[in-house]
């Protein structure tokens, strides 16, 4: 770009034209597709001297009771809808009138809502939930009639799982070392809110008065059947947008999306123009394999594919479609076309990454045809905004759904992320505000003025110039949202306060969420096998099978370890059971294996400070692959504190943490890092073997069919665990209090199941 700058230059010169030299109008003759914009700058406040940004592997700050994850004003303006990080003894969605009166309440499990929403007159409502409330790994939408949704037995049958081809709607953004510079897990909107209308993909669609229909091909009735990465719905509820993850080929299985985006009517419903992509091939991925060549050569770690491909990752429309602006990035689709370990084929199939580079800005009138295309002045991930007057598209930072990370419901996708940049679309005059910290959030209203909440815990109103008119200080970043008619905005802050803002940035009401401690239980928990002191955590009453993973606590004092994680859900439940049992701290958790029913929650455990303990490949997991390898939910990535060196069948090691002393055995099969750990303790010897098998299911088929793991791994459980002679055996979903009897029947069972299929060499 520097070299067309300077022939250019050089050429008006030849020219004689010096008086066309200038910078920001020499740029002007460069064409569209690779003119870089001329910024003005401007400092809306000093740049704070240091930011309260938590690095994203922060421990010792954890959630707020209430932090709040998500807000949405009706468009009547009469009701304000909230989601909140709150666990499962208390209300995480809440409905407040416009003068902040309580109206209803009530915990939607499982955990986690990244969007909320209530329709006029406040007979009907979505939740968007990041977790899934079964097995599968798809996020949950609850949506319907309010009234049903706030009963005292909440419906199951208003919960609607996220398409499967939501693995599209994804994006793992990040720059550099592979373990420490992709922790970032983005997620696009589970469904997009007309202004009497809720659209879910591929057919769920509400009304106003609560009543769901399925779009129907025979009724010519149809939206996109296909998850889209963004949606955005005009204010008067015509048009909608959908921003498309697609692939730069065809991959059996998932679904091709050769455009980038595309632009429906609505009600009837039919397709109005569709624009292809313009981004290029993206920088290279790191390759994480690399790191671990043995468990490679055991394991399918490496991707089927890494296809190249296109984002839009952020869309908007203006309030009568009449002008439409998205921003576009390349990325890398890592693609697993086969089962993952024997014959086991987890749902997920594709994983999409970002690396870091400046995305295109497009913009386009309601007919399709482009209006602007240019490179965005700052490399990142950024949202994108209209002005109602259609004269200028607004950028700011994006913010991913961090659900805990470093103690904080949202995390911006890239540091320092503290512009806002204003692009006018005739001249391309570009003004960038600089706040003094990083954007958490941003709001256009109906009127054109610019809500913007920084890290620093202030708020500020701009006018649609971008002229600071009003600054008001809530302590915190906040989710924020305006009224349908601009006459007042919503924050909610990530310390659980709610506050109404005037149209001319004058503080309203303002109230702190009522959160709920959990119940204090009556005594303390007993010991699961008397005369131990290791206890269950975990699991919570009525549980999802989603987090039916049990939670090993082993009590050492006023502190603990744990073994394995469970979910997130049942936090809370197991923070009062330590509380019980007078524990004040969980220093380490062992992860016997990197499935999401077992380590879906250990981030959490860890910004409270503890250490994670795994073997070495178990970070490719953790860190890079996760979720594809797991049916358990999409939980947000960590890194291994503590990595042992394990890496081949039958590998072993001693480490002591907190005062206890473990022995680990590397016993990769039902996962490519499965670990069995194991101690003494009251004078009895303890395994944790996690899901090595069970007596209904042998190591066999815990390892999906794959009978030459499960032989090397018999020969290492018969010489090396049983030959210990265990007197219980902690699995990963019970206890067995018969421990060398229980492995005696599981090897015996196993050899059995292997006999029956033809060893390498032709003998049984």
């Amino acid at each position: 770009m520097n070299d067309i700058k300077l022939a250019l230059r050089q050429l008006l010169r030849n020219l004689g034209l010096t008086w066309l030299i200038a910078e920001g109008i020499a740029l002007l003759f460069i064409g569209n597709a690779c003119a870089d914009l001329a910024v003005q700058h401007v400092e809306i406040a000093a740049r704070a001297l240091e930011s309260r940004v938590p690095g994203i592997t922060a421990q010792g700050r954890f959630l707020a009771p209430q932090a709040v994850s998500a807000v949405d004003v009706s468009a009547d303006g009469k009701f304000i809808t909230v989601g909140t990080m709150a666990f499962s003894h208390d209300a995480n969605v809440w409905q407040f009138g416009a003068d902040g009166t309580v109206l209803s309440k009530r915990h939607f499990p499982p955990w986690a809502p990244m969007q909320v929403a209530t329709l006029p007159g406040g007979r009907a409502m979505a939740v968007g939930l990041a977790y899934s409330r079964v097995t599968s790994p798809d996020p949950t939408v609850w949506f319907g009639s309010s009234a049903e949704l706030f009963e005292a037995t909440l419906n199951d049958g208003l919960a609607e799982a996220d398409a499967p081809d939501g693995q599209l709607a994804r994006l793992r953004p990040g720059a550099g070392d592979w373990r420490t510079g992709w922790l970032a897990s983005h997620l696009g909107e589970l469904f997009v809110r007309g202004p009497d209308w809720v659209f879910k993909p591929p057919r769920s669609f509400l009304d106003r008065e609560g009543r769901r229909q399925s779009l129907r091909f025979e009724q010519n009735n149809l939206l996109p059947t296909s998850r889209a990465m963004r949606m955005a719905a005009s204010a008067d509820g015509k048009r909608l947008a959908f921003g498309w993850l697609g692939m730069g080929r065809s991959v059996p299985g998932l679904p091709a999306h050769a455009d980038s985006v595309s632009v429906w009517q609505v009600n009837p419903n039919q397709k109005l123009w569709s624009a292809p992509p313009t981004v290029g091939v993206p920088t290279a991925l790191p390759d994480p394999v690399a790191d671990f060549p043995d468990t490679a050569k055991q394991f399918r770690l490496a991707a089927d594919a890494l296809v190249p491909g296109h984002v839009a990752a952020s869309v908007a429309l203006n309030h009568d479609g009449s002008r439409f602006a998205f921003v576009e990035y390349g990325i890398w689709s890592w693609v697993r076309t086969r089962p993952a370990i024997g014959k086991w084929d987890p749902p997920i199939h594709a994983l999409s990454f970002l690396p870091q580079q400046r995305g295109r800005l497009r913009v386009f009138d309601g007919n399709g045809k482009e209006l602007l295309h240019e490179s965005l002045v700052e490399e990142g991930m950024f949202e994108v905004g209209l002005s109602p007057d259609a004269h200028a598209v607004w950028c700011w930072p994006t913010a991913w759904f961090a659900r805990g990370m470093a103690g904080a419901a949202w995390l911006p996708v890239n540091r320092p992320a503290s512009t806002l940049y204003r692009v006018e679309l005739n001249s391309r005059r570009t003004m960038a505000f600089a706040f003094p910290d990083a954007i958490a959030d941003c709001a256009l209203s109906a009127d054109g003025r610019v809500l913007v909440s920084s890290w620093d815990g202030r708020i500020y109103l701009l006018e649609s110039t971008g002229k600071l008119l009003a600054t008001v200080d809530v302590g915190d970043p906040a989710r924020l949202a305006w009224s349908g008619d601009g006459a007042f905005a919503v924050a909610g802050t990530a310390g659980g306060r709610l506050l109404r803002i005037e149209k001319t940035g004058t503080p309203g009401w303002s109230l702190l969420i009522p959160s709920a401690e959990p119940p204090r239980l009556a005594q303390p928990p007993a010991e699961v096998v008397a005369g131990l002191p290791i206890f269950q955590g975990g699991r919570i009453p009525n549980s999802e099978h989603a987090y039916v993973g049990d939670i090993w606590v082993i009590k050492t004092g006023n502190k603990a370890v744990m073994v394995d994680a469970g979910g997130a859900s049942g936090f809370a439940t197991t923070q009062a059971r330590l509380r019980a049992l007078d524990i004040e701290q969980v220093t380490h958790v062992l992860h016997t294996h990197t499935h999401g029913d077992h380590c879906g929650g250990a981030y959490l455990w860890r910004v409270l400070g503890a250490q994670m303990v795994a073997p070495k490949p178990a970070a490719v997991s953790l860190t890079w692959l996760m979720p594809m390898l797991t049916d358990y939910g999409i939980y947000p990535p960590h890194p291994v504190d503590l990595p042992l060196p394990l890496i081949q069948v039958g590998d072993e090691t001693d480490f002591s943490v907190s005062g206890l002393k473990f022995h680990a055995l590397f016993v990769p099969g039902h996962s490519f890092d499965l670990t069995v750990y194991t101690t003494e303790l009251s004078g009895k010897r303890i395994a944790f073997t996690g899901d090595l098998g069970f007596e209904n299911q042998d190591i066999l088929h815990r390892c999906w069919g794959d009978a030459e793991k499960a032989r090397a791994l018999v020969q290492t459980i018969r010489h090396k665990l049983l030959a210990w002679h265990p007197d219980v055996i902690f699995t990963g979903h019970g206890v067995r209090p018969n421990g060398t009897e229980f492995l005696t029947n599981l090897v015996r069972q196993t050899e059995k199941s292997l006999g029956l299929i033809a060893a390498p060499d032709g003998k049984n």
